[in-house]
């Protein structure tokens, strides 16, 4: 074969992409992983009773999860002998089992019910440069403008709760990335279900934190402070950071996927809030998917900017060069880059 021979397979994954992300979607939904947790191994009759299919769709369900590595093929003993059966992969019993802390089904949940039919009139939202309007489920963006007014909360605190368990692994990483010797006491602005703070302050015992939020997401962050019994050195402050003032003495001000959210005009105005309210010898830690210098990718970081466009208003995934002009403008200095986790970097600026 010749091989200068242009392949379309990256156009067929791309076109099939779908196919991908709803088998996952419905196995959360039916909870298969969560049925197989604990080292449970079941065979396809066994299955076919758990997830209450008939034999076909049974057998083809599972075979496409085993062939997605979510699920793996095992020989448990029967009565006759042995006969194939099936239980999670380890990554599934670890993300995928919704009675564990690292549990990300909420996250695909929210893809699903949230997003997934609102990319469907992703030609409307470019064309008019508005968010998809969907009757039954409101937008994010929409979500969070009620929210400031005592609306939508039980959405928001959904919201709130699916971004928990996707955020673990980063916030994690911080706490190994980046040194907080030198530092005493950390606002989390926009923090939601408080997850950076917890596991900064967990990792760090001498820190100290503020989760800054609407109300329902401080409801939330409240909730796993609690259950993490950091409640005594995390605590949280309902507020509006686009309208209303900060608050003054902290020494680290952290702004995790907020950016993005943002235009060019509101991201500005935030950076300078932050500078003048942050203590002398303190920094601005922004976590985000941002664009390479050219614009050229990386894929996740393009494609949550279409998301942008079919959420919001506003807001776009900016490149590293974009975000460290706008520090430098509002006054950071001594900016740095360090990489976080998957698609995640961390921009750093210090107040000097």
């Amino acid at each position: 074969m010749n091989s200068d021979i242009i392949t379309a397979d990256p156009i067929f994954q791309m076109a099939t992409g779908y196919w991908v992300s709803k088998t996952l979607m419905t196995a959360v939904e039916l909870e298969i992983f969560t049925k197989l947790a604990g080292g449970k191994e079941l065979t396809l009759e066994e299955l076919k009773h758990i997830l209450r299919l008939e034999n076909r769709p049974t057998e083809v369900f599972t075979i496409a999860l085993v062939s997605l590595g979510l699920l793996k093929v095992t020989n448990a003993t029967v009565k006759d002998g042995k006969a194939t059966s099936y239980s999670n992969s380890d990554m599934s019993e670890l993300y995928l089992d919704k009675n564990k802390p690292s549990y990300i089904g909420d996250f695909i949940s929210m893809l699903d019910k949230h997003m997934y039919r609102r990319y469907d009139k992703l030609p409307l939202a470019l064309k008019s440069n508005k968010p998809v309007q969907d009757d039954q489920v409101e937008s994010a963006g929409k979500i969070f403008e009620d929210a400031k007014f005592s609306k939508a909360t039980k959405e928001m605190e959904i919201f709130t709760r699916a971004m928990y368990g996707v955020s673990v692994i980063p916030a994690v990483s911080l706490t190994k990335i980046f040194d907080f010797s030198t530092h005493s006491k950390i606002l989390d602005v926009g923090g939601g279900s408080g997850v950076y703070s917890i596991e900064v302050v967990k990792a760090h015992p001498h820190m100290r934190a503020t989760v800054l939020d609407l109300a329902p997401a401080c409801h939330v962050a409240n909730e796993y402070i609690k259950q993490s019994g950091l409640d005594g050195r995390i605590d949280t402050l309902v507020n509006d950071f686009s309208r209303e003032e900060l608050p003054s003495g902290y020494d680290i001000v952290l702004l995790s996927h907020i950016i993005h959210f943002l235009d060019d005009e509101g991201s500005k105005m935030l950076l300078k809030k932050i500078y003048d309210k942050l203590s002398k010898n303190g920094c601005i830690i922004i976590s985000e998917w941002f664009l390479n210098d050219e614009k050229t990718g990386p894929i996740p970081s393009a494609l949550l900017g279409i998301t942008m466009i079919v959420e919001q208003n506003q807001g776009r995934n900016y490149s590293y060069k974009e975000v460290k002009e706008m520090l430098s403008d509002s006054g950071f200095e001594n900016i740095e880059k360090k990489a976080l986790s998957g698609p995640a970097d961390i921009l750093i600026g210090y107040k000097l």
